[in-house]
């Protein structure tokens, strides 16, 4: 997964519930609503944003550091994406 569409998963994410979004809601949300993958790789994915300053954290809620709003998305995004998110194991989930 490179990070277009890690900005674009959660482009998806922070356009459908708004810029503070809580951790479980997010993982709850892209796992099993959305099925961009499995909560593992969800977690993971989420680290890997916040280490590259896409989002921030603040106890258990993650905030957009990007104009998640301006980011281009066509409709049928969602479905290309849908079980794309693999993440290596060496990443650490967020909890």
């Amino acid at each position: 997964m490179n990070g277009k569409d890690i900005l674009l998963v959660l482009a998806h994410l922070f356009r459908r519930r708004g810029s503070v979004v809580s951790i479980e809601n997010a993982v709850e949300c892209l796992s099993f609503r959305w099925r961009y993958g499995s909560p593992s790789n969800i977690r993971r994915m989420l680290t890997l944003a916040l280490n590259n300053e896409l989002i921030s954290r603040e106890g258990e809620n993650i905030k957009s550091e990007f104009l998640f709003d301006h980011q281009e998305i066509s409709p049928n995004l969602a479905q290309y994406l849908a079980g794309k998110v693999q993440v290596g194991s060496e990443i650490e989930p967020i909890h």
